[in-house]
Parts: C-alpha cells; sequence; structure tokens
C-alpha cells in the first residue's frame, strides 16, 4: 500500500520536474483512499481536494498544506518532517533518472520549519521549482 503511495508521490514530483507521467488504475485507487484519508484528517475543504489533483500549488490555504503534508507523510516521502533520502531517490529516481532525483533531493533536503504543514508544503513547493519545466 505504501509503495503505491509512494509512486503516486514520485509521480506528481517527477511531473513538476520531467513532465506528464501515468499511473495505472490501481495506483489511482490506492492514491485516491490515501487523499480520502489525509481530508479527513486534517479536515480539508473541497475546492483544495481540487487543487491538490490538479497539482496547482499556487496560493494555498493552510488546509491544502495539511493536506500535502499529510500524504507525503503517508507516502513514506516525509518523516517527521523530513525527507526520506533513500525513498525518494527509489522512488523518483525509477521515473525521472537517479542523477535527476538526486539533484532535487539536494536542492530539497534540508526543508525545516517549526510548523508541520509549512515544512511540508515548502518541501512540495520546492520539487516543483527544480527542474521545472516551465
Amino acid at each position: 500500500m505504501k509503495a503505491f503511495i509512494t509512486l503516486f508521490v514520485a509521480c506528481l514530483v517527477a511531473t513538476a520536474l520531467a513532465g506528464r507521467v501515468e499511473l495505472n488504475d490501481e495506483q489511482k485507487l490506492k492514491a485516491k483512499q490515501h487523499i480520502e484519508e489525509c481530508v479527513k484528517q486534517e479536515n480539508v475543504p473541497e475546492e483544495d481536494v481540487v487543487k491538490f489533483r490538479n497539482k496547482d500549488i499556487t496560493n494555498p490555504s493552510r488546509a491544502f498544506k495539511c493536506l500535502s503534508t499529510c500524504f507525503f507523510e503517508r507516502a513514506g516521502t516525509l518523516k517527521n518532517g523530513e525527507l526520506q533520502n533513500e525513498v525518494v531517490v527509489a522512488k523518483l529516481g525509477g521515473l525521472i533518472g537517479v542523477e535527476k532525483a538526486k539533484e532535487a533531493l539536494e536542492k530539497c533536503k534540508g526543508i525545516k520549519t517549526d510548523d508541520r504543514c509549512e515544512t511540508g508544503y515548502k518541501t512540495v513547493e520546492c520539487f516543483h521549482a527544480a527542474n521545472a519545466p516551465y
């Protein structure tokens, strides 16, 4: 189960770094289940869920930041507010290449604030900015 979510997280990051990546139906289902769990846990309104699913990280509400953080925690990518290097490289490396994954990780590791949701969101924001094809 964690593998599917981690893959989804990697796909979100890979989309920001390398273009569109499609999940299979089983992966989409698992990701949807975990999003729903985080929505309940973090009390996230529907508009933020839509933004999250559309990978729209602009003008995030607090609920959006907490949803992002919860999702990445469930995926195993974030633990106690810190990126899990091996997980990121293993999952993201399979999609965009190990070197690109390591480069993105190097840019984004060490992000830490006093607020769990802010840390998670700043991490997401960093991965989008690291080699994002804008």
